[in-house]
């Protein structure tokens, strides 16, 4: 985008006295499209011309070219629109800066604060002392959308006392949030806190139930502790544009609305506890266009050539640039579409679509009802498309002509789920197993578009309840629920089977419909820690005789995307583990076979009773690697207190190695062992293959680590005892 000064303006220009050479400076980066802009070139006196030149939400806009006085060192650019500014300096500056100009939202209520936000709307209103706190991964940590909010706030409500405190980390999610509570409030007080995740945990594959716990763990956090309202944030579109299909032709990219599903989550979440969500998907989408790439085309305005580039545009670059992380003009939609959450502003739905899912003889089918809800006519065409990684049957838009009031139907088939045993396979057991079943369906009409995330439960009610329990002895009770009530069916566990997982499947009936009940029993042994101190020296004689562990057993290898296994085989990598209940920490042997000395180590903590085992809360871990010389690399977790004595040492021996490592009790913020003896731990070894090839295998853990579910139980015995045998088993 550039631009050339006129020779005549140029000659004005040019009387410009020179003081010395500074780049001229944005004091205001945001403006209202009614204030001016303040640049301060403190180098220069007199005159300057200046070429201004707007990107809006619609593309490039209005331009103009003037000469402006430069009056204390500095001047004033009056905006040309609501948008991205760029003003080109000419001589003697030579140089370009850039602001952004905004406008109040146009529908407004201030007075409705107060009751979207009852806790502290009133002193917002009040003019009272007023903290944002935002708290989110990297498109709250890139952008400004909370000083532009306040920027709204205050001209909308008076209140000059708004502070933004932003606790945003690249990478972050909504777990780390959790983990991170304490040190992200420390030393601020919040009265509303906004939450933003959803980018990094759903390409994380972290299940929906989990993440949304989270969400919700934090916002009472912060009603508890400091009082604060909650606005919840919906993640925003990735818009990579277009993908190649093995047979050369391009098609639409799924990644535009992969975080579709998780917005409308924490949309119904937020309807649930009676609290603000802000639709800053939609926002950032726009009104969209007539297809797909199109759309995406149309959000270039929105972001930039780089994260760290704010006020550029991909519009600029031809779309080359980020697609994930939205710049100012972006982070413009998201500030209004927040203000519209707490001012009450709810979005008036064209087209209602409703569904649900159901076995047929080729499989899942899911049926998408679509009503118009509008008192006028509706024509245009949608098209449905599958969560991420899942597939459902390729088929034509499906053109609609609808009166108001008006139906239609469609149907599109999961062609990976045949057979009922698929539901435990990924990423069937991601979408279909969790009574979710979202599907995205792109609403194209007027020449514009609007994504929506359509949920599909089976019409045959009954599932097993998702539970964790310990147990004495072989029996499982998983428990079956209908719309009869709650049945009881008997699992054994093999004998001498220390980790297993049983795939249960019970058909249910319904009149003359078909259904399948699908879960998968998952079962850990509890290890064994005696009370006992161990010399950390890679010698093992003195472990002889004691129970163990085990990792490296095929349902072990459990990656995000469930099974995967890419040892040549089982016999590549296996290893047995071992521990005693120290007085100042915890004991861990491992006997390793196979070629080892590549891998990692990641041992998890949950000190907190085994009821809250797998629930949202703080844990701890410590990180190992084998270094040469027999040293052991030890490093503790981000959020793991003091790594005072946290140490270890390896040995190499014919078969694969021995190890032992040492782990303070302060690692886990704890002084001793759980005084109900039963410790909460998940270890996850990372095995680099003879191949290249990496293989995650789990003690106990299931998926990733951002899912704290499925810690396994170690339990401290006194020496001389004979602990009964219990096993951690869960349903899912």
């Amino acid at each position: 985008m550039k631009h050339s000064i006129p020779v005549g303006i140029l000659s004005i220009a040019l009387t410009t006295q020179i003081l010395a050479s500074v780049k001229p400076v944005v004091k205001t980066p945001f403006v209202f499209t009614d204030e001016d802009a303040r640049i301060a070139i403190e180098a220069c006196e007199g005159e300057i011309a200046c070429h201004v030149s707007a990107i809006t939400t619609k593309g490039f806009g209005p331009k103009r070219t003037e000469i402006v006085q430069i009056i204390n060192g500095e001047i004033g650019i009056k905006p040309l629109a609501e948008g991205i500014h760029r003003v080109d300096l000419g001589p003697p500056v030579n140089d370009e800066v850039r602001f952004l100009a905004m406008t109040l939202p146009d529908t407004q209520d201030a007075g409705k604060i107060a009751e979207q936000l009852p806790k502290r709307g009133r002193a917002l209103l009040a003019g009272e002392p007023f903290t944002l706190l935002l708290m989110g991964d990297s498109v709250s940590h890139t952008g400004d959308y909370g000083l532009m909010l306040a920027r709204i706030l205050e001209r909308a409500t008076g209140n000059t006392n708004i502070t933004v405190v932003k606790r945003t980390y690249p990478g972050r999610s909504i777990d780390a949030t959790v983990r991170h509570f304490e040190r992200d409030t420390r030393n601020t007080m919040p009265d509303l806190g906004l939450l933003m995740y959803g980018l990094n945990d759903q390409i994380s594959f972290v299940p929906l139930p989990a993440f949304l716990e989270q969400y919700e763990w934090v916002s009472s956090h912060l009603l508890e502790r400091f009082g604060a309202d909650t606005v919840f944030l919906q993640p925003t579109p990735h818009i990579k544009m277009l993908r190649s299909e093995p047979d050369g032709t391009i098609s639409p990219s799924k990644h535009a609305f992969r975080t579709i599903g998780f917005a409308r989550a924490i949309a119904d979440l937020g309807t649930e506890l009676d609290i603000p969500v802000a639709s800053t998907f939609h926002a950032i989408w726009g009104s969209g266009e007539n297809s797909v790439n199109e759309s995406a085309m149309a959000m270039w305005p929105l972001y930039p050539e780089s994260y760290s580039a704010q006020f550029s545009t991909l519009l600029e670059s031809t779309g080359r640039g980020d697609v994930i992380h939205p710049n100012a003009l972006g982070h413009l939609q998201i500030a209004k579409a927040v203000f519209k959450a707490i001012t009450g502003v709810e979005e008036t739905p064209t087209l209602y679509l409703s569904g649900t899912s159901r076995w047929t003889a080729n499989g899942v089918v899911s049926q998408i009802n679509v009503s118009n809800c509008t008192d006028k006519v509706r024509t245009g065409r949608l098209e449905p498309y599958a969560p991420t990684a899942a597939t459902i049957s390729e088929q034509e838009s499906v053109p609609y002509t609808l009166q108001p009031g008006e139906s239609l139907v469609f149907e599109a088939t999961w062609t990976e789920a045949t057979l009922p045993e698929d539901l435990l396979r990924f990423p069937n057991d991601v979408y279909l197993s969790q009574q979710q079943i979202p599907i995205s369906v792109v609403d194209f009409s007027d020449n514009s578009s609007y994504v929506h995330s359509v949920l599909c439960p089976f019409e045959v009610e009954g599932d097993f309840i998702a539970r964790r329990t310990v147990i004495e002895g072989q029996e499982i009770i998983a428990l079956l629920q209908t719309k009869d009530g709650i049945q009881e069916r008997s699992i054994q566990i093999p004998v001498g089977s220390p980790v297993g997982r049983i795939p249960v499947v019970e058909k249910l009936a319904d009149g003359n419909r078909t259904g399948y009940a699908v879960a998968e029993v998952v079962y850990t042994a509890v290890g064994i820690a005696p009370v006992s101190e161990a010399k950390v020296d890679g010698q093992l004689e003195e472990w002889e005789g004691q129970p163990s562990v085990p990792i490296g057993r095929s349902c072990q290898a459990r990656g995000w995307r469930g099974h995967i296994d890419n040892r040549l085989n089982p016999e590549e990598a296996q290893a047995d583990f071992f521990f005693k209940s120290g007085k100042d920490g915890i004991y861990v042997a491992i006997r390793g076979h196979g070629v080892l000395t590549n891998d990692t180590v990641t041992i998890f903590f949950d000190p907190r009773p085994f009821g809250e085992l797998g629930t949202a809360g703080p844990y701890y871990w410590a990180n190992f690697s084998f270094a040469p010389g027999g040293r052991v690399k030890a490093v503790k977790g981000e959020t793991s207190a003091s790594r005072d004595g946290l140490h270890g040492v390896w040995l190499a021996t014919e078969t694969g190695l021995e190890a032992e490592f040492f782990i303070p009790y302060t690692l886990m913020d704890a002084s001793a062992w759980h005084e109900s003896g039963d410790l909460g731990m998940s270890i996850i070894w990372r095995h680099k293959g003879v191949n290249g090839l990496s293989t995650r295998l789990t003690w106990s853990e299931d998926g990733h680590e951002w899912n704290p579910r499925w810690y396994g139980i170690v339990q401290r015995i006194e020496p001389g005892t004979n602990p009964t045998q219990r096993y951690v088993v869960r349903v899912k």
